[in-house]
């Protein structure tokens, strides 16, 4: 996806279903669905494995219409031909990852207050996740106080570059959310455990518009 072309609504975030068939048969169906968005968020596979993973998820889509990254892996994106990289809090700082990816390629950053907004901004990010909108409910995680949908668009109104939302959206809750003027969402389980997800994906983007 090149710089200057628009920015899909919608990212399906993979949510550890690891790198074998599965995974691919729902990316292959939410693209058939019309999802143009992806980022690949593998922790515990081996880089060898991962790279393997992300060349054949690639061919699933449209090397000029869609967004691929990857979680923090600088090398698997290069060696891959991904887009760009995805960083959270603990990754390297967006300027640092600028230097070394150029110019061209995607950086997506996610924040969850305004110091970290302003960092990724100053640093060269293309998009920034915001998290989480709404209670999560993560065995093993700690709780976070969700933004709502104030916290959500004070961020809107504070960035210079397209949102996204993340964190509990679900269908009802969709409408509320673009009223904040996010750019679009970002989802896991969403996709992840719907029963159906090309149906899943063809439903949120009718939401989105």
């Amino acid at each position: 996806m090149r710089k200057g072309d628009r920015v899909p609504r919608l990212v399906w975030i993979s949510p550890g279903l690891g790198l074998g068939a599965e995974l691919h048969r729902r990316l292959s169906a939410a693209v058939k669905a019309g999802l143009r968005g992806f980022q690949l968020r593998e922790k515990i596979s081996f880089p060898r494995d991962l790279l393997v993973a992300a060349r054949e998820l690639r061919e699933l889509l449209p090397g000029d219409e869609s967004l691929f990254v990857v979680n923090d892996r600088i090398d698997v994106c290069l060696a891959a031909g991904l887009d760009g990289v995805h960083l959270a809090g603990t990754s390297l700082p967006t300027a640092e990852v600028r230097k070394i990816l150029g110019p061209h390629a995607w950086i997506g950053r996610s924040v969850h207050d305004r110091e970290e907004l302003d960092e990724a901004v100053l640093g060269g990010a293309d998009y920034l996740y915001v998290s989480p909108v709404f209670p999560l409910n993560k065995k093993g995680s700690l709780a976070v106080r969700p933004l709502g949908i104030r916290g959500l668009t004070d961020f809107v109104k504070a960035a210079p570059i397209p949102v996204y939302a993340l964190g509990g959206i679900r269908k009802d809750r969709m409408a509320c959310v673009l009223d904040s003027g996010v750019h679009g969402v970002a989802v896991q389980s969403a996709i992840a455990a719907a029963r159906d997800p090309r149906e899943a994906v063809s439903a949120l983007l009718e939401l989105l518009g």
